[in-house]
This record gives structure tokens, sequence and C-alpha cells, in this order.
């Protein structure tokens, strides 16, 4: 029976992996940890590349600091792509000076930027300060390190939508070299316009009982709200886990439908996602069939897919927890301006992370609306929205009984 039930989820596994390509909807952005690139040297510069989303006129660029010790100044602009790197002119440029830890949003004088075409994000030295002459030290004790992250997923993180462009170049040694890096960076256009990555903060997500497992009301649970875009006939979920020790018991997976008025959920259906032996130690996506077809049409509402199990304590050494399951996270620390609308699903209130400390009571579930778990459920693609025709309406329009 139990080699049954293996062949059995590798079937599913194999099958609905080939459907990933054609039709999924969930957060397939990920984030392993954070990468540095220093620059100490008026030569060095740094370039974050991108295909632009959608006609804008920019009005601000976005860059995270992360380390800076007594920093000269720093300028940020855009650059068209020449050849796969940038072209050495600037569209428009501003100069600031950074702070570590930190979002800085530079405006920039405004520029248009054309849908489909590829640019650079440029940040080197701000040599001459508008001046004539070099001023500013630059070197190992002046000096500011730029965010980058280490999964390139060549991909938009707020939709999914494919960048084959996406990567990061270091200019050293009088040329520019990939990094295969994923670039951290936003862009600001008119009319609330925005592009990029706001994900600065790679995370686990901790699923765990509480030692005891009759009780179920001190246990941790974690997932995603997915708000899904049509009437969505999903056939499975994909979630990226790993095991933390020796787990006994299975990871559960839990449907549950949102109020949101009252915020409180119901719970629609509850099954085995994985036993221990079938999660690897090292983070991995994983594929599960739905065992319950009666429970995989989603309508266009919030829904949250969370994860249980009786296995596994809070841990004594680390935040965290032992013999226990992880799922894997990216977030936004804080301070980039409209972050949410730049996370998976665009929004605050559409998808988000959402976890339990207290078993899953229903009102009890905690929003973290500018992290998403990496979680995806696969299924047929929603249609293309029908086009609008809107009749012309004479204007000024005549006055019944007016002269």
């Amino acid at each position: 029976m139990r080699l049954m039930k293996t062949v059995l989820f590798c079937l599913v596994l194999t099958q609905i992996t080939i459907s990933l390509a054609w039709a999924d909807f969930g957060n397939w952005f990920v984030v392993n940890q954070r990468l540095s690139t220093t620059l100490d040297s008026s030569e060095k510069k740094l370039s974050y590349r991108f295909t632009c989303q959608a006609d804008m006129n920019v009005t601000a660029a976005a860059v995270y600091c992360v380390d800076a010790d007594k920093p000269p100044a720093y300028i940020v602009g855009l650059q068209e792509d020449n050849d796969g790197i940038p072209s050495g002119v600037y569209l428009t440029f501003s100069s600031y000076i950074p702070r570590p830890q930190s979002w800085s949003a530079i405006p920039l004088d405004s520029v248009p930027l054309t849908k489909g075409k590829v640019y650079h994000l440029v940040v080197e030295q701000d040599i001459k300060r508008g001046g004539d002459h070099p001023v500013g030290k630059i070197g190992p004790d002046n000096r500011a390190s730029f965010l980058s992250t280490d999964v390139l997923n060549h991909i938009h993180p707020n939709d999914g939508s494919p960048d084959p462009q996406t990567n990061v170049f270091f200019f050293e040694n009088d040329h520019w070299k990939a990094l295969d890096q994923e670039p951290v960076y936003a862009i600001y256009g008119a009319g609330s316009q925005l592009q990029g990555n706001p994900y600065d903060d790679p995370g686990v997500r901790p699923i765990y009982g509480s030692g005891d497992p009759s009780d179920k009301t001190h246990q941790v649970l974690q997932g995603e709200a997915l708000h899904f875009h049509c009437g969505t006939l999903s056939s499975a979920f994909a979630i990226r886990v790993k095991k933390k020790g020796n787990p006994k018991y299975p990871l559960n997976y839990m449907i549950l439908k949102n109020n949101f008025q009252i915020h409180k959920t119901y719970p629609i259906h509850t099954a085995i996602a994985l036993t221990p032996d079938q999660v690897s130690t090292a983070f991995q996506w994983v594929t599960i069939g739905f065992d319950n077809r009666s429970v995989s049409n989603f309508s266009p509402e919030c829904w949250f897919l969370v994860f249980q199990t009786d296995s596994g304590h809070p841990s004594k050494n680390d935040v965290g927890c032992d013999d226990c399951y992880l799922i894997s996270d990216a977030g936004n620390s804080g301070g980039l301006a409209d972050a949410a609308n730049l996370t998976f699903d665009g929004g605050p209130h559409l998808s988000r992370a959402v976890y339990s400390a207290d078993g899953g009571s229903a009102s009890n579930w905690i929003d973290e609306f500018e992290r998403d778990v990496n979680l995806g459920a696969i299924g047929p693609t929603c249609p293309p929205l029908p086009e609008r025709v809107f009749p012309s309406i004479p204007t000024p329009l005549p006055v019944m009984g007016g002269n």
C-alpha cells in the first residue's frame, strides 16, 4: 500500500510539472539570500538590467543600500541597452548619498520608457557633483554597497510575466561582467505607474506542532491567501518546502474560504500534502494533485491555502522549530513606497502570506501584506478580458425644452 501511494504521487508530480508552463497562479519568485556589490572606486559601476513592462514617463528610481561607511555621493540613472550592457549615455540621472540598510527613492527628470524595451538602472560615484573637477573621497573607508539577490528568476515579481533580460552587471577593469543575480530596484512613473523587485528580505516560514500531537490549539500554521482572477478549476498546487530534523507526522494542507468582511475563515477541505519521507532537507518545489476534485473549483474571491502538522515543537536554540517543516517566502523589509503593489498579485488586499499561531482558529489569522509564500495553484489560465466599446456621447447634450 505504501509503495502504491508513492508511485501515485510521483505520477501526479510528473504530469502536473509539464503543465506549469501554460497555466498557474501563484508566487514563483524565489529569494534565498541577500548579496551586495561594493562600489569603493570611481571606476566601479553597477547596473540592474530589466525589460520595461509598460509605456511610462519615469519620475523616480529606488535602490537599496546594504552597507555604507562615510559614503560619497552616487549617481543613479537610466541608460538604454547596447548589446546587453549599458549604452554609457544617461537618459536621466540624479545624485544622492546612501544610508545603510535602507531604500532610497531618487527623483529623476521625466523621460519616456517604452514597453518591451530593455534598460539599465546604473549606479556609480558622482565624481564631480555638478562641478568641473572631482570632489569627495571614495575607497575602502568611504564606500557603499548595493543589494541584489541570489536566484535569477527571469520573471517580473508582481505578475510572474517573463523577463529574460533581468540581470545584474558590474563594471571593473574597463569592462562589464554579468553577475547572474536578481536586480532589487524600483522604477516609478507618472500616473502611479511602477515596476521592479521589492523583495529585499528572504525568509522561511516554520510549520510545527506544540510538542503534543493531541494539543492542536498551539500549533503554528503557514500559508498564502490567493485571490484568483477568474473562476479557476485547479488540478494541483505547488509549494517550495523542506524539512528540519525528523518530523514524524505528515504535512497536511487545508483549503479555507475567507469572508473578508468579518475576517473569518471557513474550512472547505483538509488532506495530506506530503509524508516525511517525501520531503527533502533542502528546499525543493513539490507539486501535489488534489484528491478531491469537488473542492478545486475556486471562485474569483479570497481563499487561504495553508499547511499544518502535528510534528515538531518550537526551537529552544533559535527562532523557528525542530522536527518540523519549512516553506520559503520573500518579503519587503519596509521603507519602499508602494512596495505592496510590486509584490505578487500587485496589491496589499489580494494575495499575501498568512499564518496562525493558535492552531488555525477561524478569526485569528494574521496577514503579512508585504510577504509572499512560494506557493501556487495550477490549472487552466483565465480567459482574456473582453474588450468593451463605449459609444460616444454628444457634447454638449441638448437641453430639452430649452432655447
